[in-house]
């Protein structure tokens, strides 16, 4: 019987990495910890993790993966009824134990950090779960907010080998991670290629410049409210995110402030320093300058075709890249009517979990 207190834990722990952080965000940081069915009644048994990055706008109490009990809580009744056939198919522990336990997958552990800022959404935005969103991290290490990629990659990683029984090495781990995740994924397979046998990056951003021209509106907040407020909001979420990429990477020079745009709002012109900022983050230039990016890992690139944050494009971009380069990895752009409808990028990724899941417990050899 699925037991949530003995087999899913939220720990806590102090993060080396970010004490003394500019923003002064908490050092203190949660980890979503779900252990394997048999993991208490094999006290020398040794298990593969599976660390999976969230996006923006949450942190570990509101991970990718959690509990059925977890989703009632986190979503109002009448949103789980409107969009019921959607909610069945989220992931959740229950569905991994019963994959585990017919055999589908193998036992493994897998690991939630929480990659957020610690600041409230520029606007007091709530999610659908109620709650404001939190400024995203964008898993980088900057001098304006802190070391959260030696945070996610050296902090984490040592403190989940030094408190469970972990698979120590190369081959017993594996990177996934959605939107901001999946750019986190992907800089882990660049910058620290020794630590995962397997990235798979879903939905991923490439580069913040990219948002730049977006006309961000999610197709479940036209269904919800009318087209006018749908715009409102999705302006409003963007210009949040930018807001996030302008304190991360250029806050001592920033970069939206400079914007202008044309007519039609295509951005015309902008600060050329700011903008060298934000493009020393672009994945592409950096699997570029790192000649071990990626070796000796099994990768993983997918997106819905019609994502509304415009990331099919770039995810093309960065596998042509991958190409030229000659590191081997599975790419995909997909098409989801149904996911389309709602979110192509939420459901997108939501229903592309247990698949990535498999990809990163896949058996090397098969």
């Amino acid at each position: 019987m699925y037991k949530k207190e003995d087999r899913c834990r939220f720990d806590r722990f102090s993060a080396e990495s970010l004490k003394g952080n500019p923003l002064g965000s908490p050092v203190e940081r949660g980890i979503r910890i779900y252990l394997p069915p048999g993991y208490f009644e094999s006290p020398v048994a040794r298990y593969p993790v599976v660390y999976l990055l969230h996006g923006y706008g949450t942190d570990s109490s509101n991970s990718i993966v959690g509990s059925r009990k977890d989703i009632r809580k986190k979503y109002h009744i009448l949103l789980r009824i409107t969009f019921r056939k959607i909610f069945t198919r989220l992931p959740t522990f229950e569905d991994l134990d019963e994959l585990i336990l017919r055999g589908e997958l193998p036992p493994f552990i897998l690991v939630q950090p929480d990659g957020s800022l610690h600041l409230p959404n520029k606007f007091g935005a709530k999610g659908l779960n109620g709650k404001v969103g939190s400024k995203g991290s964008l898993y980088t290490d900057s001098p304006f907010t802190g070391k959260y990629t030696a945070y996610i990659f050296e902090d984490v990683v040592q403190c989940v080998d030094g408190h469970y029984r972990t698979i120590c090495e190369k081959n017993g781990r594996a990177l996934m991670g959605a939107s901001m995740g999946g750019y986190g994924a992907l800089l882990g397979g660049i910058l620290y290629p020794s630590l995962f046998q397997a990235v798979v990056a879903l939905s991923p951003s490439i580069s913040c410049l990219d948002l730049l021209d977006v006309g961000l509106v999610a197709p479940f907040n036209r269904i919800l409210f009318n087209n006018a407020k749908a715009e409102e909001m999705g302006r409003l979420e963007l210009e949040d995110i930018l807001d996030t990429c302008d304190l991360v990477y250029s806050d001592d020079r920033r970069l939206v402030p400079t914007l202008k745009r044309n007519e039609k709002g295509r951005v015309v012109e902008m600060d050329s320093s700011a903008r060298n900022n934000w493009a020393r983050s672009d994945l592409g230039p950096l699997a570029e300058s790192h000649p071990e990016a990626f070796q000796g890992v099994r990768l993983l690139l997918n997106c819905e075709e019609s994502d509304e944050f415009g990331f099919a494009g770039p995810c093309r971009r960065f596998h042509a890249l991958l190409q030229r380069q000659g590191i081997d990895h599975a790419f995909e752009i997909y098409s989801d009517p149904e996911a389309a409808r709602i979110s192509p990028h939420s459901l997108g990724i939501a229903w592309h979990i247990l698949s990535g899941l498999r990809f990163c417990l896949r058996n090397p050899e098969s």
